[in-house]
């Protein structure tokens, strides 16, 4: 089951700024770097972690100046973090105890990567006509089939096989055509 891959699976890289930059100078480099946060550093050891949010809630309204305002008074100092080896669930059971949408990964103590809620919701894959997961090459020698559509929607070859058409968009999604016996749907 994904709830039970290690972490690290899918932590990204992070990207850091010394502590004496300033928040315009980490906000350009999460914009740069597509990320929604960014790790702080003195000298080469980690001392915070700075969110969008953090920018939003510690700066901008207060009405301090992101131009003057260093990231070391808005940071974060003790951020969440999980070994890159726990489970998946344990990471999930831990951000929701603590509040947090964004993890940082470590391995040995150090910080190795980061994750977002939106991470592991991409990382999942449920099949949108049956609601079951679609089991992949990670957690089975035998993965399941599927077929995703141009908007995201992931179907199980044999569930697409038979909506024919992407329940999200109306896109077709196979042009072969599985109709079930009579007593395999809800009519028969």
């Amino acid at each position: 089951m994904t709830l039970d891959l290690p972490a690290g699976k899918i932590a990204r890289p992070i990207i850091t700024i010394r502590e004496q930059a300033t928040v315009v100078d980490a906000s350009k480099k999460m914009a740069k770097g597509n990320r929604g946060s960014i790790v702080i550093t003195n000298r080469g050891a980690t001392v915070g972690f700075l969110t969008e949010r953090d920018v939003l809630r510690r700066v901008v309204a207060k009405s301090l100046s992101p131009r003057s305002t260093k990231v070391k008074d808005v940071m974060t100092k003790s951020p969440i973090t999980i070994d890159k080896g726990k489970p998946l669930r344990e990471a999930i059971d831990l951000m929701n105890r603590k509040g947090v949408r964004r993890m940082l990964v470590t391995d040995r103590g150090k910080i190795v990567g980061v994750f977002t809620v939106r991470d592991i919701v991409r990382y999942m894959r449920i099949c949108v006509q049956c609601g079951k997961e679609i089991k992949s090459i990670l957690e089975t020698s035998t993965p399941d089939l599927f077929i995703e559509c141009e908007c995201g929607s992931r179907y199980h070859k044999s569930c697409a096989e038979t909506v024919v058409h992407c329940v999200t968009c109306g896109r077709t999604l196979v042009t072969n055509v599985v109709y079930p016996e009579p007593s395999e749907t809800f009519a028969g």
